[in-house]
C-alpha cells in the first residue's frame, strides 16, 4: 500500500472518530429531537407544578432555545378541549434554563373539568418547532350540586310544552355549566309511576343564547310573530331601561317562549311531571327533581288554547318594553343557589 493511501485513511478514521464524539455530546447539554421534516423541536420544561387553589404555578426551563412560555386553561367537554381559552397566564420570557413561575387567575372557573397546559415557543426568527405541552388537569365545583331547575308547563290537546326557567339557565351557565336536563313524567301525584322519561342537553342553548348589552341580561330565545301558537302572559311589571319598575298594577305583557321549550305528545290521562339536572361529573351532583307539575291531556290537536302552571320558585324574565332577559345571580333564595355553595377546584392525580 503507499504512503499517501495509508495517510489518507488515517485522517477518514479520525474524522469519523470526531463526528462520532461530536454526535454523543457531553453530559448535562440539552439534547435537542428532529421532526420528520428536519426541523429541530424544543425541549419540553420539566417539573411542571400547579397550585389549582391559588393558581401558582413552577416548571423548569430545559431549553435555552425556548423565546417565551404560557399557561393557558381550556375547558374540557365530551373529553376534548373547547377551543376558546378560559383564562391565562402573562408571557414568561425564556432564553434560559432553570426554575420559573408564575400564576393564573382562576376566578373564570366555574364547574367542570379543565386542561392546564404549559407551551413552549420558539424565539421570533428561529426554525425551531415548538414542543407538545405539558398538561395537567383540574376539577371545579368539587362537592357542588347542580341548582335545582324552576318551570313553566303548557298543556293543550294531547301535547304539553315544558320551558325552563331564564334565572336557572342564567345560573348554571355563569356559575356551573348547561347540564342535561331530565324530563320525568308520572301516572301518580305520589311520583312513583313513570310513564316516561326524556333527557335534552342544554349545552345547545348557547348556539342562539344573546347577551343584551350594555347590562348583564342573556336573551335564551323568544319570538315576536305567529311562529309560536302558546303565548304566556306576564303581570311582571315593565322594567325601567335604568332599572325599577314603570308598569302600571295589571298591565300585562306576553312572551312566546322559544329554545328552552320542549313539547312532549302523550296519551290522554293526567300526568305530573318533574325536572332534573342531570350531572356529568361524578365530582359533581345532581340537582333536586323540582316541584312535580300536574296537567292533563286529550286526544285532540294542540291549539293556542292552553292550561299553565308553574313551579312555585319560576319568575318570568325581566322586559324593559325592548328585550325580554335574565341575569346570572339575582335569584339568591333558589334550592341549591348555584352562588350559595362552597366548592373546590382540585388537581387531578394523574
Amino acid at each position: 500500500m503507499k504512503k499517501g493511501t495509508v495517510v489518507a485513511l488515517l485522517a477518514s478514521a479520525a474524522l469519523a472518530l470526531a463526528v462520532m464524539v461530536g454526535c454523543s455530546g457531553e453530559t448535562g447539554q440539552t439534547t435537542e429531537t428532529t421532526s420528520s421534516e428536519g426541523v429541530a423541536t424544543l425541549q419540553q420544561p420539566t417539573d411542571f407544578t400547579f397550585d389549582a387553589t391559588t393558581g401558582d404555578f413552577t416548571f423548569t426551563a430545559t431549553d435555552e432555545n425556548t423565546g417565551y412560555y404560557y399557561v393557558r386553561v381550556y375547558a374540557i367537554k365530551d373529553g376534548q378541549e373547547v377551543d376558546d381559552m378560559v383564562t391565562a397566564s402573562g408571557r414568561i420570557t425564556g432564553g434560559s434554563t432553570g426554575e420559573m413561575s408564575g400564576s393564573v387567575d382562576l376566578s373564570g372557573l366555574s364547574y367542570g373539568e379543565y386542561h392546564v397546559n404549559l407551551m413552549s415557543y420558539a424565539a421570533a426568527g428561529t426554525d425551531y418547532e415548538p414542543s407538545d405541552p405539558v398538561t395537567l388537569t383540574v376539577r371545579g365545583g368539587v362537592g357542588g350540586t347542580l341548582e335545582r331547575p324552576e318551570l313553566l308547563l303548557m298543556a293543550s290537546g294531547n301535547q304539553v310544552e315544558l320551558v325552563l326557567d331564564w334565572w336557572t339557565l342564567c345560573d348554571w351557565n355563569s356559575y356551573q355549566y348547561l347540564p342535561q336536563v331530565k324530563f320525568t313524567f308520572y301516572s301518580d301525584a305520589e311520583c312513583t309511576q313513570v310513564v316516561q322519561e326524556e333527557l335534552v342537553d342544554t349545552r345547545g342553548l348557547l348556539d342562539t343564547m344573546k347577551k343584551n348589552p350594555p347590562g348583564t341580561g342573556y336573551i335564551w330565545g323568544e319570538a315576536r310573530d305567529a311562529s309560536v301558537v302558546r303565548w304566556h302572559v306576564s303581570t311582571k311589571p315593565i322594567m325601567s331601561m335604568f332599572g325599577g319598575d314603570t308598569s302600571d298594577e295589571g298591565e300585562t305583557w306576553q312572551i312566546g317562549f322559544i329554545n328552552d321549550c320542549y313539547a312532549y305528545t302523550l296519551d290522554p290521562g293526567t300526568y305530573y311531571v318533574t325536572a332534573t339536572a342531570v350531572s356529568d361529573y361524578d365530582f359533581i351532583s345532581d340537582s333536586q327533581p323540582s316541584e312535580a307539575l300536574e296537567f292533563t291531556l286529550t286526544d285532540a290537536e294542540p291549539s293556542s288554547e292552553f292550561t299553565e302552571a308553574t313551579t312555585s320558585m319560576w319568575e318570568d324574565p325581566d322586559f324593559d318594553g325592548s328585550s325580554v332577559t335574565a341575569a346570572p345571580g339575582s335569584k339568591e333564595d333558589r334550592v341549591d343557589a348555584a352562588t350559595a355553595q362552597t366548592t373546590t377546584v382540585e388537581l387531578v392525580d394523574e
